[in-house]
């Protein structure tokens, strides 16, 4: 057997190719029940439309037609900034637009594909994952746009060791990098790239840190609850999210994939 680059070039490609369907069918979920979401929009607003039709047409012809616009533009920039997303998400051509703002586009459809999914029995951690992968997706897209490497890791206080005393969300420094937990590791890793690392019990604490060093950038290992909370809180800001293992169950001696965070890491040192 041929044992040529060539030959291991072709081998490795099927699983590239393999790795990249794997990827793109994890957006999906999301995307789809967005797009359900929107199509239930279209269908609450012809359903007001119906109802209120009578008193609108007591008052004229100029109520009717004023409602009418509204409701057309109001699910036009639903519907644009959800098309912005999944082409971008898909491709990896930044189409986002406007540059910098919170999409009102998550923030109204999000809550909507939460409900969605409840209704069809759609496991919400799946959901929520496949959030976290299609905003990776976009951030990945606006590499351009990073500008500078003051980048923020935020961890998880559960990745310390339970029976560790250590104080470590004052000061990530009185770890004592006994090699127990992965909290040293990221400490080791925070000096050779020039990382501030952070460790947080939570939401609020996570967003005071946000608001203390003002990020260009965040890597975020959490949760699926939790990074898609903190994702939307911390909003513009390019936010890679890393999830974490929890062989223990949740909470407790959590742990994760270094090799996942290094692919954030190159990312945001390659962008600024």
């Amino acid at each position: 057997m041929s044992d040529s680059p060539a030959a291991r070039a072709s081998e490795n490609q099927p699983r590239k190719d393999a790795g990249a369907k794997i990827a793109a069918w994890s957006k999906f979920p999301f995307l789809a029940l967005c797009w359900t979401s929107l199509c239930l929009v279209a269908a609450s607003e012809a359903l007001l439309l119906y109802l209120v039709y009578p008193r609108l047409y007591e008052l004229g012809p100029a109520a009717f037609y004023l409602f009418l616009a509204a409701a057309a533009a109001f699910f036009a920039i639903l519907g644009g900034g959800l098309s912005l997303i999944t082409v971008t998400s898909l491709t990896g051509i930044d189409l986002l637009y406007p540059h910098g703002k919170r999409s009102v586009t998550v923030k109204l459809l999000f809550p909507i594909a939460v409900w969605a999914a409840k209704l069809i029995r759609f496991d919400r951690a799946r959901l929520m994952t496949s959030f976290v992968k299609v905003n990776n997706s976009l951030t990945i897209a606006q590499a351009k746009r990073i500008k500078g490497n003051r980048i923020l890791v935020l961890l998880p206080h559960c990745l310390q060791i339970d029976v560790c005393n250590r104080k470590i969300t004052t000061d990530i420094s009185n770890c004592m990098r006994c090699g127990k937990c992965p909290v040293g590791e990221f400490i080791a890793t925070g000096e050779k790239y020039d990382l501030k690392i952070e460790v947080v019990n939570g939401g609020t604490l996570a967003r005071k840190r946000v608001a203390m060093w003002k990020p260009q950038g965040i890597i975020a290992v959490a949760c699926e609850r939790d990074l898609t909370l903190g994702i939307q809180d911390v909003h513009p800001v390019p936010v890679y999210g890393v999830l974490n293992d929890r062989p223990h169950g949740p909470c407790v001696n959590t742990c994760v994939d270094m090799d996942n965070v290094g692919a954030a890491i190159r990312f945001f040192k390659k962008a600024g």
